[in-house]
């Protein structure tokens, strides 16, 4: 048995749980289960669904010292020797105590300080930049490193996925769970305001804690062109029939490549932005800007990148075929791997 500690809510998303439920099911190819420690009810019900088996710790998600005392008396109980942690609220004192017990695999994407881990994951497209074992040697910390794309747990079937032929062209729009910003309501005013109303359409994806949902399909749902989605359970068929993606980076921008669906990127997180920043220096997903400080200033960007896209559609096909080649999908696999090698 494999422990993951992590959470999903309104406020951080479902990212961490979802890549962590990738990762769980390479374990359990690999004939090892993992159970989840959570802080509440919200994020037990998404393990729940998942299928894997829970902990529920009652804490503060976004106070972590706090429950470490909790935390370890679990891990105790149930003589965890093994915990992976996908969480940007973890401090060092709360990993160093976790080692009390346990071998510690962290999942980092913010690069916020040096974690005191065994195993430390960052599959991000930038995060050999970092440098991290230079660094990390220098600190005197026996650290071993799973970096870069190769590491990127994709969830099944996203790889390659087949394009489904359709009329006309296709515009995907996700921000993940939550739109606390309202970059759906400032994208479709733009866009119905502009020359690719009634030459595209707009499939918009209102996630599981979005906010304004019956606002939006009172103003939109009946608009010729966009249709208001319901939470996916994953976005390969959207991924598959679309010509082109806008979306605020974290997981799906992996998943985007690995189908090969074209995209634009902007930023709503500190944590996005140095993804956005590489994937656009190396000419394979153009960066719009961030929402937080320019929201119309990137809509309008992002609108120009969609009508580029849109009267060039051979450009936008050897686009797809270059995204291709980003990510290998056994990323998932690769971790399982590393994790079962602490043992």
């Amino acid at each position: 048995m494999i422990y993951i500690r992590a959470d999903a809510n309104d406020k951080i998303g479902i990212g961490h749980m979802m890549r962590c439920f990738a990762i769980a099911k390479a374990l359990r190819r690999r004939g090892t289960e993992a159970t989840f420690f959570v802080a509440d009810k919200s994020s037990a019900k998404m393990a729940a669904e998942a299928g894997f088996g829970y902990v529920c710790l009652g804490t503060d998600y976004d106070h972590m010292d706090q429950e470490a005392d909790r935390l370890l008396q679990h891990m105790q109980e149930r003589n965890v020797d093994h915990l992976l942690v996908d969480s940007y609220f973890v401090t060092e004192h709360y990993m160093n105590r976790i080692r009390e017990l346990a071998r510690l695999a962290y999942l980092d994407d913010v690069n916020r300080f040096l974690y005191p881990c065994d195993l430390l994951i960052n599959y991000n497209i930038y995060a050999e930049s970092l440098r991290y074992p230079e660094r990390y040697q220098a600190a005197g910390l026996a650290t071993d490193f799973a970096l870069g794309l190769s590491y990127m747990p994709l969830r099944d079937g996203y790889l390659s996925l087949e394009r489904e032929p359709h009329e006309g062209f296709r515009i995907l729009l996700t921000t993940g769970a939550t739109d606390r910003l309202g970059v759906v309501e400032a994208f479709l005013a733009a866009f119905t305001d502009s020359d690719l109303a009634g030459k595209t359409e707009v499939y918009a994806i209102l996630g599981r804690y979005h906010e304004h949902r019956e606002e939006l399909r009172a103003k939109y749902g009946t608009v010729p062109g966009v249709h208001l989605l319901d939470p996916q359970p994953d976005l390969r068929a959207l991924i598959a029939s679309c010509d082109i993606a806008v979306t605020a980076g974290g997981t799906t921008v992996y998943e985007l490549c690995a189908g090969g669906l074209p995209a634009v990127l902007l930023t709503i997180a500190d944590n996005q932005m140095m993804a956005a920043q590489e994937f656009n220096r190396r000419g394979l997903i153009p960066y719009a800007g961030d929402v937080r400080t320019d929201m119309e200033g990137t809509v309008e960007r992002v609108l120009a990148e969609i009508r580029r896209a849109y009267e060039n559609p051979e450009k936008l096909q050897e686009k797809s075929r270059q995204l291709c080649t980003v990510i290998d999908g056994r990323g998932a696999d690769r971790i399982a791997e590393a994790l079962l090698a602490m043992r």
